[in-house]
């Protein structure tokens, strides 16, 4: 890992790009490029020690936020910008640092981990000094906010919806990985050497398409709940590019 300097405060911390297998989670190497331009904010970055912002619903398909109580009191905002790939971090509604995700915001011995895609967070944790982890809550208004309250008020609609991603996905990888492989198999690099594969499946291209518009909405309903697998979720970062 290499040091970088926080453009914000002068402060130090550790660019994780490359840090892998965080206690179950895939890991930061891969994930830098899920969020597009992340050079550039898609509005003009926060000044330290600016007051946090409200948070307006309609901007919930470009951000989203999330909050924590830290163990001295104080309260920690973590707001992102899914536009831009950038996360930053308030300190009792005061504007601490920002950074492209992912990253590890130090706060003293304890940090909290940011990483997202498109479609919402693959993960959002304070990590303590001694290891222990804690999810950050969304925030009042965030979809992820609204998901979680869904699942509290009713749990049976929340683990129906859920259950239905994880089919929604698994039938995708089923009925469209072995079209995928014809096609790739197909190609002169790989034709000209091996022996190209027919994919015992064939769909219309209308069904295909709403194989792909239905694993979207379940990449939607996964990341709002905070659920991420490397191989069930793959194909909706194929659905991204």
């Amino acid at each position: 890992m290499k040091d970088w300097d926080d453009p914000w405060t002068g402060s130090t911390g550790k660019d994780l790009h490359g840090l892998d297998g965080l206690d179950g989670f895939d890991g930061f190497d891969g994930l830098e490029g899920l969020d597009g331009d992340t050079g550039a904010w898609s509005k003009p970055a926060p000044e330290p020690g600016s007051p946090l912002p409200p948070f307006r619903p309609s901007l919930s398909l470009q951000r989203t936020r999330f909050a924590i109580d830290l163990p001295d009191a104080a309260t920690a905002t973590v707001d992102v910008d899914h536009m831009s790939g950038r996360a930053s971090l308030y300190l009792d509604d005061r504007h601490l640092r920002a950074a492209d995700m992912p990253v590890r915001f130090p706060l003293g011995a304890d940090s909290i981990e940011v990483a997202a895609s498109r479609y919402g967070m693959q993960r959002i944790h304070l990590i303590s000094a001694n290891g222990d982890q804690r999810r950050l809550d969304p925030a009042p208004g965030t979809p992820e906010h609204w998901r979680a309250q869904l699942s509290r008020r009713h749990p049976g609609v929340g683990r129906a919806l859920a259950a239905g991603a994880i089919t929604v996905l698994v039938a995708n990888l089923i009925l469209l990985a072995p079209q995928l492989l014809e096609v790739v198999t197909h190609l002169p690099l790989w034709a000209d050497r091996f022996t190209p594969f027919d994919s015992p499946i064939s769909l219309p291209a209308w069904a295909n398409t709403a194989l792909t518009l239905t694993a979207g909405l379940a990449g939607v309903e996964r990341a709002l709940t905070l659920r991420h697998h490397r191989l069930l979720d793959a194909e909706t970062y194929g659905v991204e590019g």
